[in-house]
């Protein structure tokens, strides 16, 4: 899903981290190409939506949302955490 507002972002955010239906993990993706999880997003939600606003190529400017289907050696790369996939588990 393209994400082109800060109302785009905030629906998505507020949407949570997993698909509906089917229950994938979602995950952010910012204009650097970055993975941003939905806890990251929700706790630097004024950095991206003054991102998404201005239009800023800074790293915090969120262009999409993704589902994760099989890398299971994805991180965040706000906080390393692992991205769940959804079939890519060992």
């Amino acid at each position: 899903m393209q994400i082109n507002t800060t109302l785009e972002f905030k629906n998505a955010l507020r949407s949570g981290p997993y698909a509906w239906p089917g229950g994938y993990p979602l995950f952010f993706i910012c204009d650097d190409g970055g993975a941003l999880c939905c806890d990251c997003a929700r706790t630097e939600a004024y950095e991206v939506m003054r991102s998404i606003s201005k239009k800023q190529n800074d790293g915090w400017r969120v262009v999409g949302e993704d589902i994760n289907w099989e890398d299971a050696n994805l991180h965040w790369d706000h906080c390393g955490d692992r991205i769940e996939s959804a079939y890519g588990e060992d």
